[in-house]
């Protein structure tokens, strides 16, 4: 017990103090660039958590859940975010993890049907490792770094500022997508997120291309003839 509130008070000061540049994304550009996006939900702050199950002082498991209905980004579309472990709310609004076990989280988006879309899921974390895997309705995806800063050490790891993308390509839309990844560590911040996808332009199919190649030699089967007839 005095280990798990040692670290909540050294968590807590390094959270709030450590770090400069919070609750803004520090990559230079967007994981989808200058594309315009269909579904997008953002959260900067995270202001509060329903807790369910035993109270902190009762064991290391309990489930928090944080339920935000409109994203704090204006504009945007709905997002629920629920974090399963021991975390708690820090006083810079981040989702830190005080006690001994990771932090597992479950993102969902409420997307658009039909077509075909880029999904992504953006993460600024800041303290002891982060998930390097997320999984999009079951699929995997790895981590893209876009963002990194050493800030030296915490309970003898690495600590560091990191923002990270992944994406699934080519996804068939859906009313909603559901996205989970579990820290890798204890002690890990979750400073920022987003959701979003971007359209994809359908892509032919081969026997379109056959079909309009032989109309392009119809066409010149034709003009030839034309011309022949007309000399």
């Amino acid at each position: 017990m005095k280990t798990s509130a040692l670290a909540l008070v050294v968590g807590l000061a390094f959270s709030s103090a450590a770090f400069a540049a919070q609750d803004q994304w520090d990559s230079a550009s967007t994981p989808w660039g200058s594309a315009t996006l269909t579904d997008y939900a953002e959260w900067n702050f995270f202001e509060s958590l329903t807790r369910t199950g035993p109270q902190p002082n009762v064991g290391n498991n309990y489930v928090s859940n944080y339920t935000a209905s409109s994203p704090d980004v204006a504009g945007e579309t709905d997002g629920v975010l629920t974090a399963v472990g021991s975390p708690i709310v820090t006083s810079t609004n981040n989702i830190y993890s005080f006690r001994e076990n990771a932090t597992a989280y479950t993102a969902t988006l409420t997307g658009t049907t039909g077509g075909v879309f880029d999904v992504y899921l953006r993460v600024a974390t800041l303290g002891l490792a982060p998930s390097t895997s997320a999984y999009l309705n079951g699929v995997a995806a790895t981590a893209v770094q876009t963002f990194y800063e050493y800030n030296g050490t915490q309970f003898g790891l690495e600590d560091s500022e990191r923002e990270f993308y992944f994406v699934w390509n080519n996804v068939t839309g859906a009313d909603l997508y559901t996205f989970t990844w579990t820290d890798l560590t204890a002690h890990t911040s979750l400073d920022q997120l987003a959701l979003a996808t971007v359209a994809v332009a359908a892509v032919p199919e081969p026997s379109t291309y056959g079909m309009l190649a032989l109309g392009l030699g119809m066409l010149a089967f034709t003009g030839r003839r034309s011309r022949k007839n007309n000399a």
